[in-house]
């Protein structure tokens, strides 16, 4: 995993960031999801949509809790959201941008910039 801050250390003053960062499932979603690879935003919006499908059809045995994590019919704009969020405490960053194959505008490659993040309680 080249490129990485292997281990990030905060301090309580921006512990706030981060907690805003990783308060919602979804994001803990978009990270496990690129642990093994850069992924596009293409690959991750599916990769979310699957998720939802599972879970609303698993619904009953989760008592609740998963219609909080994954919400059904996720849309483009919330997914660019939630990545920005990661991004913006440099949980994740832009790997590169890949062409389209529609003739759009390129999309872009995520990947995990960090492995460990440490809070300092002192």
């Amino acid at each position: 995993m080249e490129n990485w801050d292997v281990m990030k250390e905060i301090d309580l003053s921006e512990i706030g960031d981060y907690v805003r960062a990783l308060h919602c499932g979804i994001r803990w979603k978009i990270i496990e999801f690129l642990r093994d690879s850069p992924k596009s935003s293409d690959e991750i919006f599916n990769h979310l949509v699957e998720l939802s499908e599972e879970v609303s059809e698993d619904m009953n045995n989760c008592k609740g809790e998963c219609k909080n994590v994954i919400k059904k019919n996720l849309k483009k704009p919330t997914l660019y959201y939630h990545l920005r969020e990661l991004e913006s405490v440099g949980i994740i960053k832009l790997d590169e941008y890949k062409p389209s194959e529609q003739k759009r505008a390129p999309e872009k490659v995520w990947k995990l910039n960090m492995e460990k993040l440490t809070i300092n309680l002192k």
